[in-house]
């Protein structure tokens, strides 16, 4: 199989090189183009669209995610299938959808990737405090540049509402308050007036005028309640809704987690661990948690100091039948009570990473010293839940070798055949050429990663793609 069309399953929808000179301004960064993609897509469809707060940021760098509210009949599965459909305008696809919670990537020249993140929504809302509604809103936008933002009044009093909701009032925040209460004194303090009483409002305002926030920071569990009292006594229908929103919510991601397990495999100098790695951080804004995980631990393995040498590991001899058969049955327990709390990791938005998983003693029975009939593998590797991804780092024998001499070549030549073999057959499984620069193979991973995030938003048939 030629290692050049190891990835041969389609790449992630690269930006336009070209861009409308009357739609997107020369200022903005790659997230920034992707941002004004989605808008005109959205303007294009007949969709109202306003941003909340945080277009200084479209220039550089975007830190986090873009708070947009939209028309009330669009929903999510409509904007799923808009963004879909006009994924080459946009110069980027969904990788991750939760929700109106969506996450844009592109790959650039060099194989890198690009992200951006729009929560989209019909409502001000936040944690659960009913704010502001969403018509409000709209009503009031006005053009800025190539996309709608709200009036500074409602700009500001929104603002200031959903960061005293998440009290959180950092030094930018408060920045960013002063300047857009600047705009149009009067009509904010009557925002503020909106939902605090004289004494609150008062400190608001005088610290909004003056840009000194430490009294408002020192009152924030107070402002906090009187904020969620007063938003539950203006609208008590809303802020059930939104309870009832919640937990269901939670279900759905546990019935349907977003989360995505991969198993890495590959014989001894693949790169494993140096890929694993790298992954998480690199894939942090669609799976904003991470984690690493291994083969099922040894029985007694907490009652060992350290971790065993791993410098011959087939130095030791077979276990016996019975000692075989013993491990297979804690085997299956083990993956067996593990699912639920893999479940719940998933629902959590986790990218789970395995460096070794239960389907490499299908191909390396030595390292685990399993003495027992193949097939009873087979059967427990049938009946046991699945990762959603299986990647095999491939490279030729003597590379790996070169990197790792812990078993003979003609052993590393015999596990890289069976591997290819393996993953080949997996309905799940991608083969990544691991004989390139590492910096490539992890940006080859992420995109086998996200290519199959990205088909899973769409409902695509998880094929094996490595043919």
């Amino acid at each position: 199989m030629s290692m050049a069309a190891a990835i041969s399953a389609p790449a992630l929808v690269k930006p336009r090189e070209t861009y409308s000179p009357h739609s997107i301004s020369e200022y903005v960064s790659e997230q920034g183009r992707i941002l004004l993609h989605v808008f005109e897509a959205l303007e294009r469809a007949g969709i109202r669209c306003c941003v909340l707060h945080g277009n200084e940021e479209f220039s550089g760098h975007i830190e986090s995610d873009v708070d947009c509210i939209i028309d009330s009949g669009a929903s999510a599965r409509v904007l799923l299938a808009l963004f879909h459909r006009d994924r080459d305008l946009i110069g980027a696809e969904v990788v991750r959808y939760l929700g109106s919670y969506f996450v844009f990537a592109s790959r650039r020249a060099d194989g890198s990737h690009t992200f951006v993140a729009l929560d989209f929504a019909t409502e001000c809302d936040a944690n659960d405090f009913a704010l502001y509604d969403g018509s409000e809103i709209l009503a009031s936008r006005r053009r800025y540049g190539q996309f709608y933002i709200p009036a500074p009044n409602l700009e500001f009093g929104a603002y200031l509402a959903r960061c005293i909701a998440k009290q959180g009032l950092s030094v930018d925040r408060t920045r960013r308050l002063s300047s857009l209460f600047g705009n149009d004194p009067a009509r904010c303090a009557a925002q503020v007036a909106r939902y605090w009483n004289d004494a609150n409002g008062e400190c608001i305002v005088a610290a909004a005028q003056s840009g000194n926030w430490d009294l408002v920071r020192e009152s924030l569990p107070n402002l906090h309640s009187e904020l969620r009292w007063n938003t539950i006594k203006r609208n008590p229908t809303r802020f059930v809704a939104n309870k009832f929103r919640y937990v269901r919510g939670c279900i759905k991601r546990l019935l349907r987690p977003d989360g995505v397990s991969v198993v890495f495999l590959g014989p001894d100098g693949a790169g494993k661990s140096s890929t694993i790695e790298a992954i998480g951080p690199k894939l942090a804004d669609i799976f904003p948690r991470s984690g690493c995980r291994g083969f099922a631990p040894g029985l007694l393995a907490f009652l060992r100091r350290g971790k065993g040498s791993t410098s011959e590991p087939h130095g030791r001899p077979a276990r016996s039948l019975p000692a075989s058969l013993s491990r297979l049955v804690y085997w299956f327990a083990y993956h067996t009570f593990s699912f639920l709390p893999l479940r719940l990791a998933l629902a959590r938005s986790t990218l789970v990473l395995y460096d070794r998983h239960f389907v490499d003693i299908l191909v390396d029975q030595k390292r685990y010293r399993y003495g027992g009939p193949i097939w009873m593998l087979q059967l427990l590797w049938r009946i046991i839940p699945k990762p959603d991804l299986v990647i095999l780092l491939d490279a030729p024998p003597e590379i790996l070798q070169a990197r790792k001499q812990e078993v003979p070549l003609e052993i590393t030549a015999r596990q890289r055949q069976a591997y290819l073999t393996l993953v080949q057959n997996l309905p799940n499984g991608r083969i990544v050429d691991a004989s390139q620069p590492l910096a490539r193979v992890i940006d080859q991973t992420c995109e086998v990663i996200m290519r199959y995030a990205a088909e899973r938003t769409r409902g695509t048939p998880r094929t094996s793609s490595n043919r």
